[in-house]
């Protein structure tokens, strides 16, 4: 389970500023995937957070739409595509591409 506490984030700049606007559970979520060493699962999130799957679907959709997550994809363990998580700040240039859309050189296309 993530546990945070207030001292951890002074008011700094440390998390984005619409963090501000949502629910702890979704601030935590947004924490785990921060402090995660790549992309997450749901699965993953939800033992991180000690919630159902389905608060762990619904913080990773309320962060995808106000932009602080993304979706990514990592291999499973026999090479099957899997779903992943990341806060948008981490994820590589391609990723960031497809979650906001296409970069002005491929709309051209």
């Amino acid at each position: 389970m993530i546990d945070v506490s207030p001292d951890e984030f002074p008011g700094r700049g440390d998390l984005p500023d619409a963090l501000a606007f949502v629910k702890p559970n979704r601030a935590r979520a947004y924490i785990a995937l921060e402090r995660a060493d790549g992309p997450v699962t749901a699965t993953e999130l939800k033992d991180a957070l000690g919630c159902s799957n389905a608060t762990a679907y619904r913080c990773l959709n309320d962060l995808q739409e106000i932009d602080l997550v993304c979706e990514s994809i990592r291999l499973g363990g026999e090479y099957s595509p899997k779903t992943a998580y990341t806060t948008v700040a981490d994820a590589p240039s391609w990723d960031r591409a497809r979650a906001d859309g296409p970069t002005p050189a491929e709309s051209d296309r």
